[in-house]
């Protein structure tokens, strides 16, 4: 079993010059009868453990499980953690390398007018889960079609509550190279026609960069989590009730190591308004309609270009049903060199404001939020192997002058034991925060800061983090809080903090008690949370609304999209 990330940093790295020597064809190796067929290591692992720079448009369905395995017999765990980076970065390249209308991949990664990236053939989730529960379009087509998505429907909003885009006439709106954007929040459907009351990103607050813009965001789906979600009708609210009733269980399609593009995929892109002071150069850059909040806090139409800043990618594989989780993002979100290059400027963070409180929410004032920006900071570095290999891939795309040569793996999550379940909430520290999700994830957390800029806490309760803590549970108060000369009973933590010695593996300390540990989010921890509509009735009130249930902790198979993004279909 893997031991945390901060407990098996000393582990040696160790030569593996063996492995270097396997071959890098995608074939089958034919072997004698009775004999296991041993599948070629594939081309992004030539270089193992560097990257390999002669990149390919190849989709890995998984990792390479027989280096995967060898490596953890020889207790190499850090290598283990960069097979999985590579195929991060492999996924990264796959996705965003230039693709024509018939789904053929460009050459080189550089020839970018053979056609978009890859991923702008797939499905906005809004065309799927639409506002009205409309049945989807695209439900019966086959896969390959399912795949070659050249237009967009623009007749519904892209978000519930905002109205449709405005095109000039004759328009075809053109999803490959234009991005139709309404949403401020990495998940769920808050957009400027409900900024006022109720607005979240990634359940909270919008964010807004330092040219006082809010940030859109966008979610894709792959072709083969398509056709499962119009096969089992779970697009809207109706067809998830039903098929929950009728005892189905969410289970998405799973990627195998020798069939490439297999298993779902979820993608999540945050897209920044580019500014006159923004080095457009440096950008994964598209024109953009985007639904913005105007002045009387109304849905106001502007036609912008928008660079990408954040990229998450969920794909749901053999090693990991709790889906590998890769996040990216744009290398000027935080900073940026002065010296090299005095006019840039970073996008989410001003230097010259040393004092500003970081990570906090903005307040809107009547409804409306005044655009100062959010000064962004990051809680957890991005690991120094992380690095390393960022600049190692920068160095070989920047040859080719490729735009990714400027953005960089902030980290890859994955579940080191797939078999271990979620402890409960009241099991007992650590497990009921580091595997809250089940699997034991590695790292514990992972965060996007322009996904999850307000998720990054710090010091907490313990009780903060848990898994189905009760709603009516609430956190005893804080350490050494107690005002002195009242009647509040003294309360002492045992440990007030946790640390790496503590109990030395003894008696868990048990959580709910405001023992403050360091904590932040993760990609798996809060996907795990998802699950499906068990049943609804469009004609409660809103007072009455919790009748309508939802299921809980890992029954939505790891997306949000199934309760966030669904609507329901009213009859005919």
């Amino acid at each position: 079993m893997y031991k945390p990330k901060f407990l098996r940093r000393v582990l040696g790295l160790g030569a593996m010059a063996v492995i270097l020597q396997c071959a890098v064809a995608f074939a089958p190796v034919t072997k004698p009868a009775n004999a296991q067929v041993v599948m070629p290591m594939p081309p992004y692992l030539a270089n193992f453990p560097n990257f390999a720079p002669a990149v390919t448009p190849r989709m890995p369905g998984d990792v390479d499980i027989a280096l995967k395995t060898r490596l953890e017999k020889a207790k190499q765990f850090a290598k283990v953690q960069r097979e999985f980076d590579l195929n991060a970065w492999q996924m990264f390249l796959a996705l965003n390398w230039p693709t024509n209308n018939q789904g053929k991949a460009a050459p080189t990664l550089e020839d970018t007018s053979f056609g978009p990236p890859h991923w702008t053939l797939w499905h906005n989730s809004s065309a799927i889960f639409q506002d009205d529960g409309a049945v989807p379009q695209t439900c019966g087509q086959s896969i390959a079609a399912l795949g070659l998505t050249l237009s967009r429907n623009l007749a519904r909003p892209v978000s519930r509550g905002l109205p449709p885009f405005r095109l000039t006439a004759n328009a075809a709106p053109n999803p490959r190279t234009t991005r139709y954007l309404g949403v401020v929040s990495a998940v769920g459907e808050l957009n400027a026609a409900n900024l006022g009351s109720d607005i979240q990103q990634a359940f909270t607050g919008p964010l807004i960069d330092q040219n006082g813009n809010f940030v859109f965001y966008e979610i894709m789906i792959d072709p083969n989590e398509v056709n499962y979600l119009c096969a089992n009708k779970l697009y809207n609210i109706n067809g998830q009730v039903a098929f929950t009733g009728n005892g189905g269980k969410v289970d998405m399609p799973i990627g195998h190591p020798n069939q490439d593009w297999s298993g779902s995929f979820e993608l999540k892109f945050a897209w920044k308004i580019l500014g006159p002071k923004d080095d457009t150069s440096r950008f994964f850059v598209q024109d953009a309609l985007v639904m913005d909040q105007g002045p009387d806090g109304k849905p106001l139409q502007r036609s912008v270009k928008v660079g990408l800043v954040g990229m998450h990618i969920g794909h749901k594989s053999e090693t990991s049903p709790q889906w590998i989780w890769a996040t990216f993002e744009q290398v000027d979100n935080l900073d940026v060199d002065p010296v090299a290059h005095p006019n840039l400027h970073a996008s989410f963070n001003d230097p010259n404001c040393p004092i500003c409180a970081t990570n906090i929410q903005p307040v809107a004032t009547n409804g409306v939020y005044p655009r100062v920006p959010v000064q962004v900071a990051r809680t957890i570095p991005i690991p120094k192997d992380k690095a390393a290999l960022n600049a190692q891939v920068a160095a070989a795309l920047g040859k080719g002058k490729s735009v990714w040569q400027y953005y960089e793996l902030i980290d890859t999550q994955w579940p080191t034991d797939p078999t271990s379940a979620p402890p409960a909430w009241n099991s007992g520290l650590s497990q009921a925060v580091s595997n809250k999700p089940g699997g034991q994830p590695t790292p514990v957390f992972l965060t996007n800061i322009t996904m999850e800029t307000y998720f990054q806490a710090g010091n907490q309760p313990a009780c903060h983090q848990e898994e189905g803590v009760p709603q009516s549970a609430n956190c005893p108060p804080v350490y050494n809080s107690q005002a002195p000369g009242t009647a509040i009973p003294a309360y002492t933590p045992a440990p007030p903090f946790w640390t790496s010695t503590l109990n030395n593996g003894s008696a868990p300390v048990l959580p709910g008690i405001s023992t403050q540990v360091l904590a932040t989010e993760s990609c798996m921890g809060c996907h795990s949370s998802a699950g499906v509509w068990t049943s609804y009735n469009p004609q409660l009130p809103p007072s009455k609304q919790a009748a309508n249930a939802q299921s809980g902790q890992l029954t939505g198979d790891f997306s949000w999209l199934l309760t966030q993004k669904a609507s329901w279909q009213a009859a005919p």
